[in-house]
């Protein structure tokens, strides 16, 4: 009984990217992840459908404000317009590069599936994995007062657009959850065996099979990541900016801005903290070999125990989660994007003060 949370949340996360063609392949029996023609045929008329179906989406989608009875003004339709062409983007991108990379992302679930069985989620770790289900849902149900508000009053095409608007918006969200709940798992392994016993043999034997998986889950889901992070940074810079000129020409708080811009950015630092107190049990463990009297090869044990410029590191490598070689998911990105938003508010805030000085707004 005191499992089924743990197993419900990620085996939930990957019923919901077969659900959304994030996963276009069939499990079966104990978790086995199986490539099947007929599966892929499916999953490629999806992607193309939604392909084809996107200009009409973004079209009517830019219509729908025009048919409310709300006042927006061009800044809103414009900023409203790029983070909808953005996120459908960003899911159609997910979704050809999961479909392409379908064999490899299999026999990486089949690896995490396998992980999972012999090492459970903590109740932390579990309590942190719902919460952000629960915020994504929380994300998608704020739609729901749009939908009372003017869903009367819209044609059917623009109901099935925004339908598939959300479609889109969802599927990034989801592929967040997914990374979130293979790092958290990742993490727990590194928590409990650093609680374990000291036997090197078994440290070196676990760190080597745990980097070799770590190094797969980059290589195969970089790019997306990759379009996760910039997708989301972009959003958050964007909500900011509809923020900042909404308060300053109305002297008002966006309440629907401000709440799209904090559950971004709960998201992406979600993420970004995860795989950063993934690489940071990672260096501990490399430190607890150390510890328990590992002699790198070709030092002797009077060596190792001078002071020599030789460092005392497992031979396996170190954990990094490096994407695409541009950057790392660790805490000095997040300071960087950080440093860089409230640099934006200040650039905002000046020019913004600078014009209602001159008479311009």
């Amino acid at each position: 009984m005191s499992r089924f949370p743990h197993v419900c949340g990620l085996c939930l996360l990957l019923k919901y990217w077969q659900i959304l063609a994030l996963a276009p392949f069939r499990t079966s029996g104990p978790m086995v992840a199986r490539c099947q023609r007929w599966v892929t045929l499916i999953a490629v008329f999806r992607w193309l459908l939604l392909t084809s179906m996107a200009p009409f989406v973004l079209w009517k989608s830019a219509a729908m404000y025009e048919a409310t009875n709300v006042r927006h003004s061009l800044v809103f339709k414009t900023i409203a317009l790029a983070t909808m062409t953005g996120d459908v983007c960003i899911s159609l991108a997910l979704l050809g590069n999961h479909l392409w990379n379908r064999r490899e992302l299999a026999n990486l679930v089949d690896d995490l599936a396998r992980l999972h069985r012999r090492r459970r989620l903590s109740w932390w770790s579990t309590l942190f994995l719902w919460l952000k289900l629960l915020l994504s849902l929380y994300d998608l149900l704020c739609s729901v007062p749009f939908l009372k508000g003017a869903g009367g009053r819209l044609p059917w095409s623009q109901l099935v657009a925004y339908g598939v608007q959300l479609y889109f918006q969802h599927v990034a969200s989801v592929y967040g959850n997914g990374i979130f709940g293979g790092i958290l798992l990742m993490l727990e392994c590194y928590n409990q065996l650093e609680r374990e016993e000291p036997n090197l043999a078994r440290l070196l034997q676990k760190e080597g099979s745990w980097l070799r998986l770590t190094q797969r889950f980059v290589k195969v889901l970089q790019l997306g990541i990759f379009l996760l992070v910039f997708g989301s940074f972009v959003n958050i810079m964007v909500n900011i900016y509809a923020f900042m000129s909404y308060y300053v020409s109305l002297h008002g708080v966006p309440l629907t801005i401000s709440n799209n811009c904090l559950v971004l950015a709960i998201q992406l630092y979600a993420v970004i903290l995860a795989a950063h107190l993934c690489q940071v049990r990672s260096a501990k463990l490399r430190k607890k070999c150390s510890q328990v009297e590992y002699v790198p090869e070709g030092l002797t044990q009077e060596q190792a125990m001078a002071s020599t410029p030789f460092p005392l590191l497992t031979p396996t490598g170190n954990v990094k989660f490096r994407i695409l070689g541009i950057f790392v998911l660790d805490n000095s990105f997040w300071l960087f994007l950080v440093s860089y938003a409230m640099n934006f508010i200040v650039v905002i805030l000046q020019t913004s003060f600078e014009h209602i000085n001159h008479g311009e707004i």
